[in-house]
């Protein structure tokens, strides 16, 4: 009997560290992917993505996915608002630079405001030392980002809150 518990032992402690393993495969495999513009679609507001100097993604790093966005602003509503995934802590989040279009972590990245973008959330990612203007970092970034993203959201709400109700659950579900 005691050999049984030590084989079960045993058995659950190759099982955890396999689903360790294959979560830091999933993390490490996170880049960023290639947009197609003017064909691939936002994943929050289902817009094609045009601009090369405005797009993000978000990285899943439990399933190695990314999500594709045509605004930095659509990307942390999604991620942080409205769908409510049990990995958004842990998420990867890129942008593209706003003056050259490499992509940039946006942990990393030096945020301006002012600029005009896609959705209309005002927010540009440049290269930290690239940019002679004040920098917001990511933690502030979101903040605002948040702030006009549910402004805007409560104002859609009042005009079209089925359609807006029917989007959210068709964006907040996984392929």
């Amino acid at each position: 009997m005691r050999i049984f518990k030590v084989i079960c032992y045993l058995v659950f402690l190759f099982l955890v560290s396999l689903m360790f393993a294959a979560v830091s495969q999933a993390e490490s495999n996170l880049k960023p992917q290639p947009i197609k513009f003017g064909h691939d679609k936002c994943q929050r507001c289902m817009m094609k993505i045009r601009s090369p100097y405005f797009s993000a993604e978000v990285g899943n790093p439990l399933t190695g996915k990314v999500y594709k966005f045509d605004d930095i602003g659509c990307a942390v509503m999604w991620l942080y608002h409205d769908c409510h995934f049990n990995w958004s802590k842990e998420a990867v989040v890129w942008v593209t630079d706003a003056k050259t279009g490499k992509w940039l972590n946006a942990e990393d990245a030096c945020w301006v405001d002012g600029m005009m973008t896609p959705m209309h959330f005002g927010l540009g990612a440049f290269k930290k030392g690239e940019i002679g203007k004040k920098c917001l970092n990511w933690n502030e970034a979101k903040r605002l980002l948040l702030e006009r993203g549910i402004k805007k959201e409560k104002m859609m709400m009042k005009r079209m809150p089925k359609i807006l109700k029917m989007k959210l659950k068709k964006m907040c579900t996984l392929k």
